[in-house]
């Protein structure tokens, strides 16, 4: 009868007993090389391009100063862009009114915005329950907004000047 220690010492015999099997190798490069120049399917071989050259795409803006730009707008100079739509609803004598638009303007490397445009511009009339009633001229609000971009600074300014479009939604309706 064995036991556990002779049945031991039996496995480790008989691995010491075997022979060490040797790695075959199975890549010959003298079989790589029968086919290069032969195969079929190599005029079909697309080889990636190592660089690609690139025209110059000139200086950017750091996208910290972008953001820091933006969050400025939104948190500073939006209340610039609703007292223009006050005054609209003085001159209107109405305080149902909300605007939509699109003003591109730019900022030079020294953090003044001017040159402002609009690109696009509805003044809209609503009811108490925001029921659209009419559409108003936008004119005077044009050149408010305008005008208030003009007195626009930034801090940190772009490292470039720098051309930014911002669209605003202006009233209670939203």
């Amino acid at each position: 009868m064995l036991n556990a220690k002779t049945g031991l010492s039996l496995v480790l015999l008989a691995s010491i007993a075997m022979p060490a099997c040797k790695t075959q190798q199975t890549d010959n490069p003298d079989v790589a090389a029968s086919y290069r120049g032969n195969n079929q399917y190599e005029a079909d071989i697309v080889t990636a391009r190592r660089r690609n050259d690139y025209d110059d795409q000139g200086k950017g803006i750091d996208p910290k100063t972008l953001r820091q730009i933006e969050d400025d707008i939104r948190t500073v100079y939006e209340r610039d862009l609703e007292r223009c739509l006050e005054d609209s609803m003085a001159e209107h004598d109405t305080r149902f009114l909300r605007s939509v638009f699109t003003v591109e303007f730019h900022i030079n490397p020294k953090g003044f915005a001017g040159e402002a445009k609009v690109l696009s511009i509805w003044l809209k009339k609503q009811n108490a329950k925001g029921t659209h009633v009419e559409e108003l001229s936008s004119d005077e609000l044009k050149r408010c907004i305008i005008d208030a971009i003009a007195s626009w600074e930034f801090e940190p300014a772009p490292e470039v000047e720098y051309v930014h479009t911002y669209k605003a939604q202006l009233g209670e309706a939203f």
